[in-house]
């Protein structure tokens, strides 16, 4: 069977077959549960726009697939030669003590120096070059305002007690009360109904007291519900602590000021 995430990617793309798409719509009028998870895709996907999408179509990544081109170039390829041919030399001079005084042996020691200094230099340059203007924290801040998955208030009509307390902690959440609203949803475990959002709430709350760990250990436990916005959460915490690398595991990070952050 088609995994749920999928199956509903594909229904909001409009690619399911007509037979796939009578069994969607019908279990979707009998199941509160799955009907709640594609209201959420929905949002996310009236939130994040075409970014939402990247990660199925943006398979390749124009400054990843540069600096691939870098490594896999003539220039790379004689540099690693190069050293290559000076550590077999330095082994060799390792059995014959004399060597190491022989000229020949000293200039490739200092060839292999500067072809890891040459490399060293282009890797630098290359991922400074168009991303030390960009103001990382500005494009974070605007994709924080997105709220992806705070939209539980309004998705799924049913209300019960914890769903009101959800939306209590939400407020407190938004009032910069971060203690408060965690406490708020301290008794709910994973049997809860609504945990995933309750996992959200808490996430965020968390990031905002500067428990980076914590948050990310909730995000961990989130990924197992709805794996997107946990990715795009991750992203955006690592991206607003200027990680980049790490950053660059969740989301496609911009290269340019008028560029959006997308998923992966």
């Amino acid at each position: 069977m088609m995994e749920d995430n999928i199956l509903i990617e594909q229904y909001l793309k409009g690619t399911l077959t007509d037979a796939q798409k009578t069994a969607f719509l019908k279990r979707l009028e009998s199941n509160a549960v799955f009907k709640a998870q594609v209201q959420l895709e929905e949002q996310m996907l009236a939130a994040l726009g075409e970014t939402y999408w990247s990660f199925a179509n943006n398979t390749s990544h124009a400054r990843v697939e540069a600096y691939k081109q870098l490594l896999e170039s003539e220039e790379t390829q004689l540099v690693k030669s190069t050293i290559a041919n000076a550590h077999k030399a330095y082994k060799i001079s390792q059995e014959n003590k004399s060597k190491a005084t022989n000229p020949i042996f000293k200039l490739r020691i200092v060839a292999s120096i500067a072809a890891i200094f040459m490399i060293l230099i282009s890797i630098f340059w290359f991922f400074s070059t168009d991303t030390n203007t960009i103001d990382y924290k500005a494009i974070a801040t605007k994709a924080w305002k997105k709220d992806v998955g705070l939209d539980f208030t309004v998705r799924n009509g049913t209300v019960d007690s914890t769903k009101v307390n959800l939306a209590k902690a939400l407020q407190l959440y938004k009032n910069k009360e971060y203690s408060q609203a965690i406490a708020s949803l301290q008794k709910y475990s994973n049997t809860s109904s609504h945990y995933k959002d309750i996992l959200v709430v808490r996430a965020l709350s968390y990031h905002k007291l500067q428990k980076t760990s914590v948050a990310l250990q909730t995000l961990d436990s989130l990924s197992a519900y709805t794996p997107r916005i946990s990715q795009w959460y991750k992203g955006l915490i690592y991206l607003e602590k200027n990680k980049l690398e790490k950053a660059a595991l969740f989301i496609h990070i911009p290269t340019k000021e008028n560029q959006e952050i997308k998923l992966k």
